[in-house]
């Protein structure tokens, strides 16, 4: 099978050409920076030549290019979206159109816009294709594309999308506790995951021959975690994932989720981040608790296992140094021999688990 794994985060993307004919150490990887990141600079571009802007295309992942878009408002410029695209900023329209952002159709631009048209998508299978090529790799060939994004979720309106987030990654694994449930084949992408699916009508536009599956990226990251050689060979697993701005931990117990916690990696130090991981290994932190704290939360599925039950504490993640200073014994994940391929294996895994050949 050949797998083209996609892992979108905020600062990279992170790619591996997976091809089971081939030892993974051949396979083709891939360090990008995300498309947030160099479309944010366009917007950039666009503030400092004083233009207004048009942006059209698909969902991407905010980030880098909702503050530029903020910075581009505050300068006194317009900025015009459609509505499709406009879900890249909020999963509500009416919070992006607070943000001082007007959403119109192609033929409600105002007739004399001379401004700047950025089209937005960070799924570029074509031109992927485009340079392989000139090392003699095919994506024609390839059975499925994985790709993983950071999704929320359009949450009912009386819900914060924190807690929504969580609420259904708990639906999903209590009806299967394994972390390749929280994959989803092209077919089955719930419709609140809006930026799942815009990647998956990305996908099938580029290469509509192949499958698609596609995964949110902290739990991708975490099922690539356990398939670091040392890992894979314990029984309960605390995965840690410090992302550029969520941190996911999650309990693993003979391949199954006991409980998962996320918060924002800004709220969080090493005494604060070791206490948090130390208490929720012993079921002593509260969702409410995280909530409050402007994270995430936390659940279970059953009772964890306590600290002192813990064979070992993986961590993987752009902010895995912060776990360097808080004294816990800690072993840095490197699935494949390469900690930046973490989420794209998790990919890969997922895609051999959801996919029989």
């Amino acid at each position: 099978m050949k797998i083209l794994a996609v892992d979108i985060g905020a600062g990279t993307e992170d790619i591996l050409l997976y091809d089971d004919r081939k030892r993974i150490e051949n396979c083709v990887k891939m360090i990008l920076p995300s498309p947030s990141q160099f479309l944010a600079a366009k917007v950039g571009e666009a503030t400092i030549s004083r233009k207004d802007i048009f942006v059209e295309g698909d969902i991407i992942g905010g980030g880098a290019f909702t503050l530029a878009l903020k910075t581009h408002l505050e300068r006194k410029l317009q900025v015009f979206m459609t509505e499709r695209t406009a879900y890249t900023l909020r999963n509500d329209l009416d919070e992006v159109r607070q943000l001082g952002i007007e959403i119109v159709e192609y033929e409600s631009l105002p007739r004399n816009f001379k401004g700047e048209r950025l089209r937005i998508e960070e799924i570029n299978l074509l031109k992927l294709k485009e340079f392989l090529e000139y090392f003699g790799e095919s994506l024609l060939d390839v059975d499925l594309v994985a790709i993983a994004v950071q999704d929320h979720g359009v949450s009912p309106k009386n819900m914060s999308d924190r807690r929504f987030r969580l609420q259904m990654m708990k639906e999903f694994l209590e009806r299967d506790p394994s972390p390749e449930s929280l994959a989803f084949l092209e077919e089955a992408v719930p419709p609140c995951f809006l930026r799942m699916k815009s990647a998956v009508q990305a996908s099938k536009r580029q290469l509509p021959e192949a499958r698609v599956l596609v995964m949110d990226t902290s739990p991708a990251a975490i099922l690539g975690c356990l398939h670091d050689p040392i890992v894979k060979r314990a029984t309960h697993v605390l995965v840690v994932n410090v992302g550029n701005n969520h941190t996911m931990a999650t309990i693993v117990s003979k391949g199954e989720v006991v409980g998962i916690m996320e918060h924002h990696t800004s709220r969080l130090n090493p005494p604060k981040i070791k206490k948090l991981l130390v208490d929720f290994s012993e079921g002593k932190v509260s969702d409410e608790e995280v909530f409050k704290d402007e994270g995430h939360g936390v659940f279970f599925l059953i009772n964890p296992p306590g600290f002192s039950k813990i064979d070992i504490v993986a961590v993987t993640g752009p902010n895995r140094d912060i776990l360097n200073s808080t004294k816990l014994n800690v072993h840095f994940a490197s699935p494949a021999g390469d900690m930046m391929m973490t989420g794209p294996i998790g990919l890969i895994e997922a895609v051999k688990k959801k996919v029989k050949n």
